[in-house]
């Protein structure tokens, strides 16, 4: 019987794994992603490295004229590119080095969620004076991003 058992088991395997049918087949762990996600997913990249180059008129562009920051749930800290510009622009001028990673990225849609990693040179480039991370989403539109939200 236990052989009976055995050969069956391996019977099933065999025509399982010789099936063209279920070679194909998806696995629950692929990862499709839409033209909207990548898209999205490229604003965001493309975001970061503006922020590690410090260049302001690349991070401002990546922003829609009425852009809303909030923290976590819904506190409105501001709106606008004009306040984007006095909190960024000071900080981009201010520091020698800005470094920002993503760790780790969800997309869905036109909605990116990275946790990220940052790190700050205050007197020195080649010192890190202030290192954090935390969560922040993004909602793009058109190209550029329209909410961004803290998560602290």
């Amino acid at each position: 019987m236990k052989y009976i058992i055995l050969l069956f088991v391996i019977l099933t395997s065999f025509l399982c794994s010789a099936n063209p049918a279920l070679e194909n087949a998806v696995n629950p762990t692929d990862v499709v992603t839409t033209e909207q996600e990548r898209l999205a997913s490229q604003v965001v990249d493309e975001l970061i490295l503006a922020y590690n180059n410090r260049d302001i008129e690349a991070f401002l562009s990546l922003y829609a004229e009425d852009v809303e920051f909030y923290m976590y749930p819904q506190t409105l800290m501001f709106t606008g590119k004009k306040k984007l510009i006095e909190r960024y622009g000071l900080m981009f001028k201010k520091t020698k080095c800005l470094k920002s990673t993503s760790l780790k990225r969800i997309t869905h849609g036109n909605i990116v969620i990275d946790h990220e990693s940052s790190q700050v040179c205050f007197k020195d480039k080649n010192t890190v004076d202030k290192y954090s991370e935390f969560v922040t989403s993004y909602q793009i539109d058109g190209g550029k991003i329209r909410k961004v939200v803290f998560f602290r």
